[in-house]
């Protein structure tokens, strides 16, 4: 077929662009899928190797997308197509003894990670921490998002919160390590170790991936953005596509610099702009291009479209919650009953998941189809998570998680007095769980009945450990029968146990369907797919139903129609924000994000009163409302108060709160020219030899604040953990990735303010 027959000038640009960095800056509903697809079918019609060819983004979902997409153009290519996680994944069985990993690790999920932190916990005697494990374990994290050790964390801590968090990091890790296990962050970090130490295998991985295509750039971390540049060090044919609008990941480590900076990270770099949607009217893109103006840190572009106008975006107040949703039932319930729409044809989105309570209600009493994107996940469910333990457990015999999550289920008269004295037992002795109870005859105080228990469990895993190699549904089935969980879900009371039942009958289902298409995969295999799966990878529109998620979950989606509720402050825009103009700006992509998800009709709303959280309180409405484009709503109250205030029922923020909309034409500081120097790790943008890749001139002495980036030519990429004193002496003490603490008097230093965190003009 003609590649680009049906192409517009900058995407058939984008597509045959064949060496040398190509940055394409997507907007909204632009194509970007087609773009990359046919880009990889042209790479393969001008005789580059599949082999040759990596792409990379960010969910399953879109990863399967692209494959099926490059199978039409190009059948039977072999293009590895995936996610980063699942790409580091692969590089670790083959390359984890390189850190200390068996090829038949685990992958512990944001379940396994807090009950990891709430083990350690509890073996420090913390019985009640200042810190909750779930901050905890975001703060690990986090620390690891910056390639940051326990060792720096605990040299940079400020208090006893910041002390327990080092030393449960320290622990966690020691945990990890002895089950021969890693969490999401590990299987980036550890490929960024491997890349930095060994050359070797960097430079055989960049001379095999010679041309990298990335998806969703904008969401990449300090991480990913250090292992895309290690793979394009002797081959620099990168290739990436993103959108700065949609950047909405910064709470979890993407750095929105990545794609603002690219052109600096690379010479010659072409660059690319899809302007062009094809997804939304006009009034819809009207909305969004005026309120994403409103952000500093983008790369300036328009929404354009040949699209009709369609209707304008409606504006709704409600009393209260409950209003709320039985106003958008109602709006759903019209629109299907007049023929326009089908259920499935329509999305709520909302800021966080607690508001999806009500319109759970609403569309109960409405009789509506739903289903919630984002809520607990298939994986995590009890039945599901037990049966799943047993096969990470055949898999990989030192979890010690998995061991003691199924050595009493279904139950083998294992009291909790037993298992602590196995489990003191194995640390005497050094020994993982499962070795300890092979030896459970030795373990002082242990019962006979314990000991037949626990030897009886070592026969069963045996038996099943010998299934290690074969396809995911037989072992799933044999564990099933083998262990007696099926019988003991059976014997459960009616209703619960045949819940479980079927969701378990869900799982080999899900097997069955990953055996077909991994013809020759294992459990491991298997396991690795499922436990790095997104909630969105899950998501069916062909169920009929109405579709309730949280605005992160609808990146890359596309409906109809899409109601976007709870527009009031401290909600969308999250309170969290308020202080930080970054975290402000990523919360005005978040919405601007959801307006572009709809395709034809779109509604916001609002409630004048809200009880939130056990609390009911009068709200102040969204200031992103004042700044929408009035030609292009409607405005509708139906709160029955009645309000002589500005536009939208209320006065503007210029008014309560000194924030007044702007459209500010951002301004670019000039950026040095990357040198190339050797291969090393001081900041993620040096990983390949390159220069500094996102500075800015400090400005003044205001412009250094606790928790900016920062840049030293010595000592690399750090973050400002304190302010001390005021005036000319002023000091920063800054933590270094890798190179410690060190104090500054800031006037008299080299410092340089880095990317979003810094002050300094754009």
């Amino acid at each position: 077929m003609d590649l680009l027959a049906d192409l517009t000038p900058p995407q058939r640009e984008a597509v045959t662009h064949v060496n040398g960095p190509l940055l394409v800056l997507a907007g909204a509903g632009s194509g970007k899928t087609r773009v990359i697809t046919r880009r990889v079918a042209h790479l393969l019609q001008q005789g580059v190797s599949p082999h040759n060819i990596l792409a990379l983004t960010f969910t399953n979902k879109a990863a399967g997308e692209m494959r099926e997409r490059i199978e039409v153009l190009v059948p039977g290519a072999k293009v590895w197509v995936g996610t980063f996680h699942g790409f580091c994944a692969r590089l670790l069985r083959s390359h984890g003894s390189l850190v200390g990993l068996d090829s038949s690790f685990t992958i512990y999920d944001q379940a396994d990670r807090l009950r990891t932190v709430r083990d350690v916990l509890d073996a420090m005697g913390v019985e009640e921490p200042p810190i909750t494990p779930e901050k905890i374990e975001g703060a690990i994290s986090r620390a690891k998002n910056d390639l940051a050790t326990p060792k720096s964390l605990a040299h940079r801590a400020r208090d006893d919160r910041d002390r327990l968090v080092a030393k449960v990091y320290a622990a966690y890790e020691e945990r990890l390590k002895a089950a021969s296990a890693v969490d999401f962050d590990d299987l980036l970090v550890h490929v960024v170790k491997i890349l930095k130490e060994h050359r070797d295998v960097r430079e055989n991985l960049d001379a095999r991936y010679r041309y990298v295509l990335v998806d969703e750039y904008q969401d990449t971390n300090m991480a990913q953005y250090a292992i895309v540049r290690a793979l394009s060090v002797n081959h620099p044919n990168l290739c990436v596509t993103g959108d700065p609008d949609q950047s909405i990941y910064g709470w979890r480590g993407a750095n929105l610099s990545n794609i603002l900076e690219f052109e600096k990270d690379y010479d010659a770099v072409r660059v690319v702009k899809l302007e062009h949607n094809y997804r939304s009217t006009k009034s819809i893109l009207a909305v969004a291009d005026h309120l994403i103006q409103h952000n500093v840190n983008r790369k300036p572009k328009d929404l354009i479209t040949e699209n009709p106008s369609g209707e304008p975006v409606q504006l709704t107040v409600y009393a209260r919650e409950s209003e709320e949703a039985e106003g958008v039932a109602a709006r759903i319930a019209s629109l299907v009953r007049e023929g326009s729409y089908n259920y499935s044809d329509v999305a709520v989105f909302c800021r966080i998941t607690a508001l999806t309570r009500t319109f759970e209600q609403a569309f109960r009493s409405a009789r509506i189809p739903y289903q919630i994107v984002g809520g607990v996940s298939f994986y995590e469910r009890q039945e599901v998570k037990d049966v799943l333990s047993y096969l990470n457990l055949i898999n990989n015999p030192k979890d010690d998680l998995a061991f003691s999550r199924v050595v009493n289920v279904p139950p083998r008269g294992l009291g909790k007095t037993s298992f602590e004295r196995l489990t003191a037992f194995a640390r005497d002795h050094g020994l993982t769980l499962l070795e300890a109870a092979r030896r459970a005859r030795e373990a002082p105080g242990l019962k006979d009945k314990a000991i037949r228990s626990f030897l009886d469990f070592v026969a069963l895993y045996d038996e099943l450990g010998a299934l290690r190699d074969d396809a995911a549904e037989r072992v799933i089935l044999q564990t099933m029968e083998k262990t007696g969980y099926r019988q003991h879900l059976k014997d459960e009371s009616r209703g619960e146990g045949e819940d479980r039942l079927a969701n378990l009958e869900e799982l080999i289902t899900a097997a069955r369907e990953f055996d077909l298409e991994h013809a020759g995969a294992t459990i491991q295999d298997f396991l690795a797919d499922i436990t790095l799966a997104s909630p969105v990878d899950r998501w069916d529109q062909q169920t009929g139903a109405v579709t309730l998620m949280t605005l992160h979950a609808a990146k890359g989606l596309e409906f109809p129609v899409v109601f976007i509720i709870g527009l009031e402050e401290g909600l969308l825009p999250h309170s969290r924000a308020f202080e930080n103009p970054n975290e402000l700006e990523e919360e005005r992509r978040l919405f601007f994000v959801g307006i572009t998800r709809a395709q034809r009709e779109l509604y916001i709303s609002r409630c004048r009163i809200r009880t939130f959280r056990g609390q009911q309180q009068a709200t102040a409405q969204s200031r992103f409302l004042m700044e929408l484009p009035e030609d292009f709503l409607t405005y509708d109250d139906r709160s029955g108060v009645s309000s002589g205030d500005s536009r939208w029922g209320q006065a503007s923020w210029s008014g309560q709160s000194g924030y007044a909309p702007r459209r500010p034409q951002p301004t670019r500081t000039p950026m040095p020219t990357p040198s190339a120097g050797g291969f090393r790790l001081t900041t993620a943008a040096q990983l390949a030899g390159g220069g500094p890749s996102s500075i800015a001139a400090p400005g003044d002495l205001d412009a250094f604040r606790p928790g900016a980036s920062v840049l030293h030519p010595e000592y690399g990429l750090g973050r400002i953990v304190a302010i001390e004193g005021a005036g000319p002496n002023r000091k920063g003490r800054i933590a270094f990735t890798l190179a410690g603490e060190r104090t500054f008097v800031l006037a008299k230093s080299p410092l340089k303010l880095v990317g979003k965190s810094g002050a300094g003009p754009r």
